[in-house]
């Protein structure tokens, strides 16, 4: 095969994936469109206009603990006629006007609003009722993520027989790598809205290397074993006996979720429940290659040269929850899990070459299409520096399973892999998880 059709086939490989990716990015685009144009059709609830008028005179029974700043009730609700005619929203400082209406941990949580601005509130903030008027909200964080498989530790080479691993597989990829999380979301009514969330990192890149130069049983220096030949059990020439073995390691994932978000109606209690219902996309990418070079069999030895890639495009549902636990006016904890179910079309794309007694090279690629399941856990510490300003930091989990991951698809079968049949294993686990740090404005 001339380096002229090697190079055509590769690129009919990647036509389906680099169009599929297309597509998404066509998608991403309208979704954000989709989420700017929205506020031009929402509707207040009973689909009634938002009307602010003061509360009658005719109020509650007076409490007798005083309001923020030291005012009574009366006076503090005088300055805060916050309601909106015909749907009973209100802000969450009319606790204070009518504590039997909310839990006492609520009345001695509350706090007063933003001078010059008391429409606005803390983003996430526990209220009453609900706040009176649509609102954007928008999230960024950095993350440091650590990539975890089950089979991490695919053992690569051997010294002298398989009770001596001295290359595995995750050698090739580093512990922890930076990436992001944005979200931007729109409530449009005091229950419903829209939001859309990205998660991605810049790309693992690693290698690693070993060298022998003990002598041999075939003449020869290096005593490096492959799972080509089972790590000695049975050898063969060109493949084992290497006195040189390196690997280099890639991974990307980049995940777009467009959800619908409903804000249960529950008591004003400490705890509050929001549900997610989802579509989401999801790009794996990775790559692993492999390289050996032996001095047997003489006089010129031979090398091998297999590099793996493995895509994954996911796209499917996706239904998750947040809770929110307030602790204090400023301090609350909260915990975002979602599960999912995914089509996805998997692709694995082998390069081989081979110098040596049998020199050659040769291009498969298998793929196939099947589902697969996810999960994502976020759990998070807020503060609010601000009523429209908060602090957040914790912890991140995504968890994927029924994936191609490249380490998993290295070929070892020296037949397989010079004559094909290509094989593709989408058997693979694989988790991401670390923390973050960020912070959440509405307006």
């Amino acid at each position: 095969m001339t380096l002229g059709q090697f190079r055509t086939r590769w690129g009919y490989t990647l036509f389906w994936g680099g169009w599929l990716r297309m597509v998404m990015s066509v998608w991403r685009t309208a979704s954000l469109l989709l989420l700017l144009a929205a506020p031009a059709f929402a509707m207040e609830p009973n689909g009634m206009s938002r009307q602010v008028v003061p509360i009658p005179e005719a109020g509650p029974p007076a409490v007798t603990s005083l309001a923020p700043g030291g005012q009574t009730p009366a006076a503090y609700a005088a300055r805060q006629p916050w309601r909106s005619a015909g749907n009973g929203t209100d802000i969450c400082d009319r606790r204070v006007c009518e504590p039997d209406g909310c839990s006492m941990f609520l009345h001695k949580l509350a706090v007063p609003p933003m001078p010059g601005r008391p429409d606005w509130f803390v983003a996430g903030r526990i209220t009453c009722h609900v706040p009176p008027h649509p609102y954007w909200y928008g999230d960024a964080a950095v993350v440091g993520l650590h990539r975890s498989t089950p089979r991490a530790s695919v053992p690569i080479a051997a010294l002298d027989g398989a009770d001596q691993m001295v290359l595995n597989a995750d050698q090739a990829f580093p512990d922890f790598r930076a990436g992001g999380m944005a979200r931007l979301g729109r409530m449009f009514t005091p229950q419903w809205g829209i939001e859309y969330s990205y998660l991605g990192t810049s790309a693992w890149n690693g290698e690693a290397a070993v060298r022998d130069n003990t002598a041999n049983a075939q003449g020869g220096l290096g005593n490096l074993f492959s799972p080509f030949g089972e790590f000695g059990a049975n050898p063969v020439l060109g493949f084992d006996y290497n006195d040189f073995v390196s690997i280099r390691g890639r991974s990307r994932i980049d995940s777009h979720e467009l959800s619908l978000r409903q804000r249960l109606a529950m008591p004003p209690e400490p705890l509050q429940v929001s549900i997610f219902y989802g579509l989401r996309h999801i790009y794996l990418d990775e790559q692993f290659g492999y390289y050996s070079e032996s001095q047997v069999p003489l006089p010129g030895g031979a090398s091998q040269s297999v590099d793996v890639r493995a895509k994954n495009e996911l796209f499917g549902v996706q239904l998750g929850t947040l809770l929110e636990l307030h602790v204090d006016p400023r301090w609350w904890i909260d915990a975002r899990l979602a599960a999912g179910l995914y089509g996805n079309r998997a692709t694995q794309t082998t390069v081989y070459a081979q110098t040596g007694g049998l020199p050659g090279q040769n291009l498969l690629t298998s793929s196939n299409e099947h589902g697969t399941v996810g999960a994502e856990v976020s759990l998070a510490g807020a503060y609010a520096v601000l009523q429209n300003l908060t602090v957040r930091f914790g912890y991140h989990f995504l968890w994927l399973d029924r994936v191609a991951l490249a380490a998993e698809n290295l070929e070892t079968n020296p037949v397989l892999l010079q004559n094909g049949p290509a094989q593709l294993d989408v058997a693979g686990t694989i988790m991401y998880h670390g923390p973050f740090l960020g912070a959440t404005m509405t307006w």
